[in-house]
């Protein structure tokens, strides 16, 4: 806006009001706004942002100057995350203080998250859930689960599926089990998959994109339009070409409208925008895809009525 102001000026007073050296002032005031304020492009919307290292984190890559990176220090990854986020317009997910665990950084928080164990859901749970909820604080549930062999559909995972539809809100779920292989994925897919025929109403955000990419993970979000991913490590973890493979291969399958944006690196804050950039440089993605992928998918998904405006700008 600054900038537009200073361009009318100097058209309407060139060459008959001002000096000279008075125009070059102008001039060089007009750069220096461009520089000091530049214009913030459209929001963002991070479905999984970290905005403190995970404890014991590898070294991650290191932008800036090659090679890799310590994980950053609690203030330091506070700061760059800051940083982060004011440059390229993005709100992330909050998690819901719990537990005396640290909330994570957003320049403006969107209606944040809360993880859940379903073996310990009761009454005082479903009723703190509701009150969250009802305050708008609280827009996406998510699962601690007791033990990595236990199965999607175990009995004892019922409470977290029961509460999640009853109080209408989706649930973050990482996919992952003891056995690692391909086989071990396609067995837990199975697994999701009777979950979601016994709770049809349920939403889910697949964590990360939900890797290894699949077709019975495709045929998955086909049958099931309520279920997105985020891509997460899809985007930070690979290189562009694997990326842009999995990315290709979900708009090829005509899932594209369950794609949401996500950084979810936990030690390296300049995977914000390394993420971003790597959206936005697809070649086979266009403006519109681009917008849907970094804001309209995950704002039907958590049914966002407006985007959220920026109330604060510290973190």
């Amino acid at each position: 806006m600054q900038l537009r102001i200073l361009m009318l000026v100097l058209s309407v007073l060139q060459g008959r009001l001002l000096m000279p050296g008075l125009l070059c002032l102008l001039v060089a005031s007009m750069a220096w706004v461009a520089v000091a304020e530049p214009e913030r492009g459209p929001l963002i919307l991070d479905m999984h942002l970290h905005a403190l290292p995970a404890p014991g984190a590898a070294p991650a890559p290191c932008l800036e100057t090659g090679g890799s990176c310590a994980a950053p220090d609690a203030a330091a990854a506070h700061r760059h995350t800051q940083a982060q986020l004011r440059r390229y317009n993005v709100i992330g997910l909050a998690a819901v203080q719990d537990s005396g665990q640290a909330m994570p950084a957003s320049e403006a928080r969107a209606p944040g998250h809360l993880a859940l164990d379903p073996l310990r859901i009761d009454a005082a749970t479903e009723a703190r859930v509701q009150a969250l909820r009802a305050s708008g604080q609280l827009t996406l549930l998510g699962l601690r689960r007791p033990a990595t062999d236990m199965a999607l559909d175990d009995p004892r995972m019922e409470p977290l599926w029961q509460l999640a539809t009853r109080v209408d809100l989706p649930v973050g779920l990482y996919l992952g089990s003891q056995d690692a292989s391909q086989a071990g994925a396609d067995a837990e897919l199975e697994a999701l998959q009777r979950v979601l025929a016994r709770h049809p109403q349920l939403r889910l955000d697949l964590v990360h994109g939900a890797q290894p990419l699949s077709e019975a993970l495709l045929a998955v979000l086909d049958a099931h339009p309520q279920v997105y991913l985020d891509v997460g490590q899809l985007v930070a973890g690979q290189d562009r070409p694997a990326f842009y493979r999995d990315l290709r291969a979900i708009l090829d399958a005509g899932l594209g409208d369950q794609v949401m944006f996500g950084s979810g690196s936990p030690a390296w804050p300049a995977s914000i925008g390394a993420s971003i950039d790597t959206v936005r440089r697809a070649p086979f993605l266009d403006d519109g895809q681009k917008r849907d992928i970094f804001y309209n998918n995950a704002a039907r998904f958590l049914r966002l009525e407006r985007q959220p405006a920026p109330a604060s700008r510290t973190i």
